[in-house]
């Protein structure tokens, strides 16, 4: 993102009055299971997750299953400036794990025989799109969920943050934002590349509405979350979030003091993100996908885990795999070793969160963090070494 654009924003943010659809947050009450400190690793996960919080991060919450059983913890704070506790039930934004959700959608509608992968999406967009957004045109549904069609990102859109400075909390829908992305140069030629764009998985959302003559809330709530029990998952800005929700921040001086950005609306809804969820519920959903496989069919399967490099220029090195919807990630773990695991990231302004299944350990890690590593910060860092440290315990 813009440097210049992004603390403009952040500026007008911390001088105005908190106003939007989360003004405050109140406290919840997780009943923490009877074995959570009989864990073998329950203390050194704890230490973990207190020691980010005394470093910085304003609130953690962590799940993990693994073989001794389930450990849940959290620490710090989800509304620093009432100093109400983070814990396992509070409600916090995932971010771009909502791709995740788009993405077994995508699957199960390909099952009912809606559409197929390898179809081209002309058919469900409308001509000014087609005829706006370059790469568009003859782009299959397989290529926006695996990322190969070279069409730019409107996140990383100057205009676009421009637009949110002068209405931070606008509820935009999917029309309105891919706008943003008309007749911008795509980053390659459609199929010869891979690098993640949020646009992929906004066009994503016009083609089910289009497909199906249903909105995409309807259609997440009854085929993934009514089915899955996951009562304490929203969908921002179509579903109206608890008083749990958590407060997102942001250190806009570098200095760790944190600006509450909560508030602030990056399209939140259309597909790309606006899933705002707690770790229990994401256990929820990451284990009958990837764990017991009873979510999709297997061949469903073997086209959302079949994985292509990204080839981002500015991160060469990086560990990142993109499937039909799923990341593939290996967290500093060696890139030739067993140690990958399936699952998505987010990043926003405010949140962050990861929730990753371990295939050939039989591990479920998801995490929680209200603080936003979409920008560069000092405290970025930190979450990526909590990030790592956590990886890492798992395998000691």
């Amino acid at each position: 993102m813009n440097k210049l654009i992004l603390t403009l924003i952040l500026y007008t943010i911390a001088i105005s009055c908190q106003k939007g659809d989360i003004s405050s947050t109140t406290a919840c009450q997780y009943n923490y299971p009877s074995g959570n400190n009989n864990h073998p690793k329950s203390i050194r996960f704890k230490t973990i997750v207190d020691k980010y919080v005394q470093k910085g991060l304003p609130g953690i919450s962590l799940l993990i299953r693994d073989a001794s059983g389930t450990w849940v913890g959290a620490a710090g704070l989800s509304d620093i400036d009432k100093n109400i506790p983070f814990e396992p039930c509070t409600v916090s934004k995932v971010a771009s794990i909502t791709k995740m959700f788009t993405g077994t959608l995508i699957h199960l509608l390909v099952e009912e025989k809606v559409f197929k992968l390898d179809d081209k999406i002309d058919q469900w967009l409308p001509k000014e799109v087609l005829d706006n957004v370059n790469n568009c045109r003859g782009a299959t549904i397989r290529q926006l969920m695996n990322h190969t069609t070279g069409i730019y990102d409107i996140i990383t859109s100057d205009a676009f943050y421009l637009a949110l400075l002068n209405d931070p909390d606008k509820k935009w829908n999917a029309e309105e934002l891919i706008k943003f992305g008309y007749n911008k140069n795509p980053t390659f030629e459609l199929g010869k590349s891979c690098l993640y764009s949020n646009t992929n998985t906004l066009l994503l959302s016009i083609v089910i509405a289009k497909a199906t003559g249903q909105t995409n809330t309807a259609l997440l709530h009854a085929k993934i979350l009514g089915p899955l029990n996951m009562s304490d998952t929203y969908y921002y800005s179509h579903d109206n979030l608890p008083l749990i929700t958590a407060q997102g921040y942001f250190d806009l001086y570098n200095d760790q003091r944190l600006v509450n950005v909560t508030n602030f609306n990056t399209g939140s809804g259309n597909g790309y993100g606006g899933f705002y969820s707690t770790v229990i519920d994401l256990q929820r959903f990451i284990e009958p996908l990837l764990r017991t496989k009873t979510i999709l069919s297997s061949s469903s399967m073997a086209d959302m885990t079949t994985f292509i490099r990204e080839e981002d220029p500015d991160d060469p090195d990086n560990d990142l795999y993109l499937g039909a919807g799923l990341m593939k990630r290996y967290f500093n773990q060696p890139l030739n070793s067993d140690r990958f695991a399936y699952g998505h990231n987010g990043r926003d302004l405010g949140y962050s969160a990861n929730c990753f299944y371990f295939p050939n350990y039989d591990i479920t890690c998801c995490f929680i963090v209200n603080y936003g590593t979409n920008a560069k910060s000092k405290l970025r860092q930190v979450f990526y070494d909590f990030q790592d440290e956590i990886t890492n315990a798992l395998f000691e």
